[in-house]
């Protein structure tokens, strides 16, 4: 038996708490159907830091198997995500853990493999553990995590890593992901694929890029930086480099970029070329403009560098992008 250990935690999302279980579930189920009842690999329990009842973000009590300090050894453990409120909610919440964090480092000493869906992965960073190893992450909160934890390899595009039996799966619905990578490394590829199959899973999907919103922070304090990002959003078709821009905010090139970069984080330049993407990725989704006359509209003449641009920086081409997520009649 490979067994799995669910962290139930208070506040942890229902759904990712038990997405990896019905996973399990149905891969023994085709296990059973193949090989025999008694033919079942999988077998979990949910582990609470202490006895009791835990509530979940959802207001649903639930009562753990087993707690961190019966001294049970897991094959794998899962941290499941949460509703993230914010830096000083989260680190309340860590304090709450601390001897979880304690319990899980010991446990990845003892071989067993870790692995955290969406937010979760906060949790194992807090850990110390993922310190110089790759991690993927929620889409969203890319920059505060990369703020929190430097010493972390973070490829927020991915939607799975894993490095020395440590697991990340990115945001959300990525459990499923997770659950399915468990399940072709602990019996077959070919296992995995008929879960996928079973529950609907598109597992040609392995990246996050697709989804994220380039203008996570649309506006600035900065006086200087708010007017070129007003003049930016009025102006998309007009050709402009940053120099040009520069001049017309009356501040020398240096200056812009460096109120840029410390406002929003990018160059003006960057920041522009995500405008362009953005909107452009709103007229793929909800109309059938042609990309000749899109790509037009967002101030380029060349489709192939923009397209180029646009599947650097989505990981889709535009043709891509629109048959994934087109909303047009």
């Amino acid at each position: 038996m490979y067994k799995v250990g669910v962290v139930l935690y208070k506040g942890c999302y229902l759904s990712s708490l038990t997405g990896p279980v019905d996973a399990f579930q149905i891969a023994n189920s085709h296990l059973q159907a193949q090989l025999g009842k008694d033919s079942a690999q999988f077998e979990w329990k949910t582990v609470s830091l202490e006895p009791g009842p835990v509530q979940t973000s959802g207001g649903f009590s639930l009562q753990a198997d087993t707690h961190i300090n019966n001294g049970e050894h897991f094959d794998f453990i899962y941290i499941p995500g949460f509703l993230f409120e914010g830096l000083s909610h989260f680190e309340k919440m860590m304090d709450s853990l601390s001897e979880l964090k304690g319990w899980l480092v010991q446990s990845w000493k003892n071989k067993s493999t870790i692995g955290a869906n969406c937010t979760g992965t906060f949790i194992l960073a807090e850990t110390g553990l993922l310190d110089g190893r790759k991690a993927t992450t929620t889409w969203w909160l890319e920059k505060t995590f990369r703020q929190r934890y430097p010493h972390i390899n973070l490829n927020s595009q991915a939607m799975l890593t894993e490095q020395d039996n440590l697991i990340c799966a990115g945001t959300m619905t990525a459990y499923f992901n997770l659950a399915l990578h468990i399940i072709e490394k602990q019996i077959s590829e070919d296992l995995a694929m008929q879960c996928a199959k079973t529950m609907l899973i598109n597992t040609s999907e392995n990246a996050q890029s697709p989804y994220h919103n380039l203008l996570s922070t649309t506006s600035s304090s900065d006086p200087v930086v708010a007017k070129t990002q007003y003049w930016i959003n009025n102006h998309l078709d007009v050709n402009v480099d940053q120099v040009r821009l520069a001049e017309k905010m009356g501040v020398s090139q240096r200056t812009l970029i460096r109120r840029f970069k410390s406002e929003l984080g990018v160059t003006p330049l960057t920041y522009l070329q995500n405008v362009r993407i953005e909107t452009a990725k709103t007229l793929l989704e909800h109309s059938t403009t042609p990309l000749a006359q899109v790509v037009h509209k967002v101030g380029y003449n060349d489709i192939s560098s923009f397209t180029k641009l646009f599947k650097q920086r989505v990981g889709l081409s535009p043709i891509g992008y629109r048959r994934r997520f087109t909303q047009a009649e």
